[in-house]
């Protein structure tokens, strides 16, 4: 999530836009990221177009400590490429 932040404000950035990523959606809190470094980065990037989603796109579990699966991987790419993609 951390590198999708920082690709998604290099996009706007390139473009010579406003880095701030701007929430398009209500923000998610995940029930197992309490005290975790990067849980401020998971809440941020579920409120931009949904890059960081529940386990399985179900529940309230995030499940940072899981290996990555390709598909989540894929899907939470082509998430932040379609929000940073000009309208």
């Amino acid at each position: 999530m951390a590198v999708l932040r920082r690709a998604a404000e290099f996009g706007f950035s390139a473009r010579g836009m406003n880095r701030d990523l701007v929430a398009k959606a209500p923000s998610k809190t995940f029930s197992d990221t309490q005290n975790y470094w990067a849980a401020s980065i998971f809440t941020q990037m579920s409120a931009y177009c949904s890059v960081a989603a529940a386990f399985k796109e179900i529940g309230d579990r995030f499940a940072f400590d899981d290996p990555a699966k390709r598909n989540y991987a894929a899907v939470a790419t082509w998430r932040m490429l379609k929000c940073v993609k000009p309208q």
